[in-house]
């Protein structure tokens, strides 16, 4: 009975241990693959929106001034604390016309034709700051949900530190310049792969246009609030157009060049795409969009030569391990758990990637269909990409005399074997002792008693 008992924990034990292998997670490296072409902007990052991974980094987390990039998280902290846009009215003031005029950077500034005392919507505002990059819009935005432009720029801190931002440092919602004001590429595609989480965001930083129905304060052009994405890829008429490729924010500065922060989607595959500090001109001095141009040239690489990729099968027979005292067959042969896929580069040649083994030589039967051997480690140029179980592909019965013989030569090895030896030579000493003490006494007794009855006689005779 205690036997059953123990093979039955032992069973349970390993059948636990090879069911939690197979539902750890693979450890796996991000794989970084280089465009072809030159990158004129000074930071960018492109991400699979599908599984969340950078796929190409240019100085990434090198810190860099955001311009009208900061209004990704504006929008964010407004729609967190917004359930219905259009309920809410907002009215310009006086005051921020004033900050606006004394900006170091005026020419920076982009206007969406709000003027004090113009009373729009929320959703109106958010539509103009994300097309147009607003400052008013983003101004009077900040100033309702935050009280003050200070405490929403603390509400965008925190939400940044939430998201892991590190390289990131907000001081106002609506990107006017200021030289500690910083974050960098990566963390901007965290930001905005959260934000693409958020209800409505998309739907409003991806509207190619939209036109207010409020009414403005003072007579104005019929069109004067309908407005226009401000990223031109998305313009099917402009020499910038790429298909696919969906709005979400531009962002420009005489300090902090060219930026631009856009979805692209083709066959299935989307990507987020964010350009950092592209030269505001070419070499003869023109006025240049270099932020368009490598933003374009990233996707339309990805939209080519990236695509998902098997690395590894989960059919596939990666090798054998030899059994001892097997039945039949003397080896198994092993496979992995799990396949493996990534997003791969064409062209790179897939037989790149190292299988490396990391398994047993040799086990004892019998095995089981599904006992973890090992693992076997996926490298590529140096990189763990994963590490996944490698388990037997079939059963491997144990024979019964194979076993035995073995057990043989083992048998005389075993401390057991010595013990007991020991222990019987022990046994043998104090019984031979024991035998020899008695014997002598014996003796001894039979002297004492032949001695008695020889002087009782001579007692007699006298």
């Amino acid at each position: 009975m205690r036997k059953r008992i123990i093979s039955f924990l032992c069973a349970a034990a390993t059948g636990a241990a090879t069911l939690i292998g197979q539902l750890i997670p693979m450890k796996a490296e991000a794989l970084l693959f280089t465009p072809s072409t030159t990158i004129q902007s000074e930071a960018a990052v492109l991400m699979n929106l599908d599984v969340g991974q950078i796929v190409y980094e240019k100085s990434a987390d090198l810190k860099e001034m955001p311009g009208q990039l900061v209004q990704i998280m504006t929008a964010v902290i407004v729609l967190e604390n917004c359930p219905d846009l259009t309920a809410v009215n907002i009215t310009a003031g006086e005051e921020m016309y004033e900050i606006f005029k004394k900006d170091e950077y005026p020419e920076d500034l982009r206007y969406a034709n709000i003027e004090a005392g113009d009373t729009l919507t929320a959703e109106e505002l958010m539509y103009a700051m994300m097309l147009t990059s607003s400052v008013e819009a983003a101004y009077m935005l900040a100033e309702h949900f935050g009280g003050t432009q200070d405490h929403f720029a603390d509400l965008m801190n925190e939400k940044a530190a939430e998201l892991e931002m590190t390289n990131t440092r907000y001081l106002n919602g609506t990107g006017l310049y200021s030289a500690r004001q910083l974050t960098s590429a990566r963390d901007t595609a965290k930001l905005l792969a959260y934000a693409m989480t958020v209800p409505r965001f998309e739907n409003i930083a991806c509207a190619n246009g939209f036109t207010a129905t409020s009414t403005p304060s003072t007579e104005r052009a019929e069109d004067a609030w309908t407005w226009k994405h401000s990223n031109l890829l998305v313009d099917e008429n402009d020499e910038y157009y790429c298909n696919g490729v969906r709005g979400i924010k531009t962002g420009n500065s005489q300090e902090g060049g060219r930026c631009l922060a856009c979805k692209g989607s083709r066959d299935g595959n989307n990507y987020l795409v964010v350009t950092m500090n592209a030269p505001m001109e070419d070499p003869e001095g023109n006025s240049h969009f270099y932020h368009l141009d490598d933003a374009r040239n990233i996707l339309e690489w990805a939209f080519v030569h990236l695509s998902f990729t098997d690395i590894l099968n989960e059919n596939t027979q990666l090798g054998e391990v030899r059994v001892r005292n097997a039945d039949e067959v003397d080896y198994v042969l092993v496979r992995p758990t799990s396949g493996y896929s990534c997003i791969w580069c064409d062209t790179i040649d897939i037989n790149s990637v190292q299988q490396i083994s990391d398994w047993k030589d040799e086990v004892e039967a019998p095995v089981r269909e599904g006992d973890k051997l090992g693992k076997v480690l996926l490298k590529y140029s140096g990189e763990t990409l994963a590490e996944i179980d490698v388990v037997a592909s079939s059963d491997v019965g144990r024979s019964f005399w194979k076993y035995n013989l073995s057990e043989i030569p083992g048998f005389f090895r075993s401390k057991y074997l010595k013990a007991t030896w020991i222990l019987g030579i022990v046994l043998s000493v104090l019984y031979i002792g024991a035998c020899v003490f008695f014997t002598i006494r014996y003796h001894e007794d039979r002297k004492r008693r032949a001695a008695a009855r020889a002087g009782h006689l001579n007692s007699q005779k006298k």
